[in-house]
């Protein structure tokens, strides 16, 4: 597997670790943190109600691209 330059705070670059063990952690925790999103995300149509439709419509798009997002990074996380 090769690694690629990842460009830190400082402007340096560096190159990523390579350990498969290392990356499975790394999209296990974007998982998690999609998770949160979308809890939170349908926390917040619950307090919007029919109140503010344009909101509605924004929060559901934002679970949406979150929930394609997650998907995507489930099944890089299973070709490890």
């Amino acid at each position: 597997m090769d690694c690629y330059p990842v460009r830190n705070y400082q402007g340096w670059y560096k190159m990523a670790g390579n350990t498969r063990g290392k990356l499975k952690e790394h999209f296990e925790g974007m998982h998690r943190n999609f998770d949160w999103v979308l809890y939170h995300c349908q926390a917040s149509l619950k307090l919007i109600e029919d109140k503010n439709p344009a909101l509605t419509k924004a929060v559901k798009s934002t679970a949406k691209g979150t929930d394609t997002i997650d998907k995507l990074v489930q099944k890089l996380y299973a070709r490890l």
